[in-house]
């Protein structure tokens, strides 16, 4: 992904590395009961998706491989189940479309921020062409691209980073959206993306059935899960001043920060230090590279002045961002970096343990690439040919 890539030093590496290992296997008794689907509110599944705006995008941010873009924001439902609205943008391969209308790619980014300003169109802002790279290959496969910013992002209210809720809404409405501008579409889908974008994808795979039956869900490919955040935080404590890699400083700032927009309601002050305090509020304005100069040598420890294990904080956090066990109808591939500091291996590997214990038909791959969390791109042919493969299962 975009910049989530910064890593410790190889012997931080091995100490996060051994840590992990021992707090998943800790944690595998409570983890593996299952959760359950994340609600899509009440809202009525005929108003959401509805195009609120559109407009074509300026030529310069049209994809490389793509006939054209469109962006424009969209109904969807929200943290608290309750209608919000999304920005979205649209690709379209080029050529004449197949029998049947093109099969869409819902497109979930990576992390960038919690703030408007990261608005990309492409889910890489400010990163090159990486974005236009990954996404053209895609378009080049047959598929039209659907991406979401998710809400709250270059739309109102603060975006409740990794809710499970709104992202796994988000990833369905756009394809709604985008079909409801181009009937060259399918209604035929895949879901993916990596990191944040792979959180959101299983979100939205285990949703899809319930929330839009009138669409196919295909597949699902959702690479660098964060599927360990909650026991993660639960190491963050006032007296373990160890900050092995500024990305953990900035992650803890933004999941905190997104959990705070979703659940004012409940007292997270009481856990933060002045620091901490200040660096949630960044949080809610900065992208990722200005966070990383905000944050400089703040480790997580000095975030706060008791342990965020204590209480229920934690607790409300699984809840918040928990990605789901069950409820998966289509078939699912989780792919995973071995040497992944940022969303590590034991994690997904246990998730995908709990979903093959609720039935649920998943492939789990690991890859090898020196560069860990950053390593994104690597799998990408075989995310392609498992979604297209899904694809030809489904029409």
């Amino acid at each position: 992904m975009k910049n989530e890539s910064r890593g410790a030093s190889a012997g931080a590496r091995a100490s996060i590395w051994r840590l992990l290992i021992v707090v998943a296997v800790a944690c595998a008794v409570t983890a593996l009961t299952p959760s359950a689907p994340a609600s899509g509110g009440p809202a009525d599944h005929t108003t959401r998706g509805t195009v609120i705006s559109v407009e074509a995008l300026e030529h310069g941010l049209v994809l490389t491989r793509a006939s054209g873009g469109r962006v424009f924001e969209y109904t969807t439902t929200g943290a608290d189940g309750r209608p919000a609205t999304s920005l979205g943008s649209l690709y379209l391969p080029k050529g004449k479309a197949p029998a049947g209308g093109w099969p869409v790619l819902s497109y979930g980014h990576g992390t960038a921020g919690l703030s408007d300003d990261v608005v990309s169109y492409t889910g890489w802002a400010g990163d090159g062409n990486t974005g236009d790279a990954y996404l053209s290959r895609w378009l080049d496969a047959g598929f039209a691209v659907a991406a979401t910013e998710y809400v709250g992002i270059g739309t109102p209210g603060v975006h409740p980073y990794l809710n499970t809720r709104s992202e796994g809404a988000a990833m369905i409405d756009v394809v709604r959206a985008a079909r409801s501008l181009d009937h060259r579409l399918s209604n035929v889908w895949v879901a993916n993306g990596y990191s944040q974008g792979g959180h959101a994808t299983l979100a939205a795979a285990a949703l899809a059935t319930e929330y839009a039956p009138e669409l196919v869900l295909a597949g699902a490919s959702a690479g660098g899960v964060p599927a360990g955040v909650a026991d993660e935080l639960a190491m963050v404590r006032p007296d373990v001043a160890v900050n092995p890699a500024p990305d953990l400083t900035v992650y803890t700032a933004y999941v905190l920060a997104g959990f705070r927009a979703a659940r004012p309601d409940h007292p997270m002050d009481s856990y933060l230090s002045g620091r901490g305090r200040n660096l949630l509020d960044s949080a809610e304005r900065l992208g990722y590279h200005d966070m990383l100069a905000e944050v400089g040598r703040t480790a997580p420890a000095q975030m706060v002045r008791r342990p965020l294990a204590e209480g229920t904080l934690l607790d409300a956090v699984r809840r918040h961002l928990g990605v789901p066990t069950r409820g998966y109808s289509s078939p699912v591939q989780i792919y995973q970096q071995s040497l992944d500091v940022v969303s590590p291996a034991p994690f997904s590997a246990l998730l995908a343990q709990q979903m093959r214990a609720n039935g649920v038909r998943v492939t789990y791959r690991m890859y090898h690439s020196p560069q860990g969390h950053a390593g994104w791109d690597g799998p990408l042919t075989d995310v392609i040919a498992f979604a297209r493969a899904a694809v030809a299962r489904a029409e």
